[in-house]
């Protein structure tokens, strides 16, 4: 009798599975936020070819577009100008480490710490009010939810590199000039340092 009452629930499992296998796939969310069905870059706002970040404004009780759009691409700039100070941090990491190698193979004075921190200092200033000067928005989206507004905004990795070589090299040029001599071999190591930051950062 238990055989009899086996047999066909076991058919009539197979018979479910092989329906449920007949039916169409279920497509995935663009997102997994709770913006569903936003732009892929609400969710992934990072790029091969520079820094992006993303921009966020809540709809304003005025209704203004324009503010709301101003808000959002200021959200997204302050978000940019602390992934830029990592980067301008992980280039100097890299040549203050190249420099101090050479140093100790020519037994040469490794740079001061505060002289370096001094130039990285100026430099992330620098590098970060033109570079932030000079970013673009590469996408918009406004949430139907909620009217929040979003702004995909973007600095290319040729014009962050360019910009961090012109003022680094300015501004250890400054310092040998004023009698740091320890930072000569900053000057041929630094595209080095920046290649170096590039290959981390795409590693990653």
């Amino acid at each position: 009798m238990r055989m009899r009452t086996v047999l066909p629930l076991g058919t009539l499992l197979l018979a479910m599975v092989g329906c449920a296998g007949q039916q169409a796939p279920v497509t995935a969310p663009v997102t997994t936020t709770q913006t569903r069905n936003a732009p892929a870059w609400v969710d992934n706002e990072e790029i091969p070819d520079g820094l992006a970040a993303v921009g966020i404004a809540q709809a304003n009780v005025m209704g203004d577009k324009g503010l709301q759009r101003t808000t959002a691409i200021a959200d997204a700039r302050t978000k940019l100008a602390g992934k830029l100070k990592v980067r301008v941090q992980s280039m100097f990491s890299q040549l203050n480490q190249q420099v101090s190698e050479a140093a100790l193979e020519k037994n040469g004075k490794p740079v001061r710490t505060e002289v370096m921190n001094r130039v990285i200092e100026n430099v992330t200033r620098q590098v970060v009010n033109q570079e932030l000067a000079g970013t673009n928005t590469r996408g918009v989206w406004t949430d139907p939810q909620d009217g929040s507004l979003y702004v995909f905004v973007v600095m290319t990795k040729d014009s962050m590199d360019q910009a961090l070589a012109a003022s680094a090299k300015a501004q250890i040029k400054k310092e040998i000039a004023e009698g740091e001599q320890s930072l000569n071999t900053a000057l041929d190591k630094l595209d080095a340092a920046i290649a170096a930051t590039d290959k981390q950062a795409a590693a990653n």
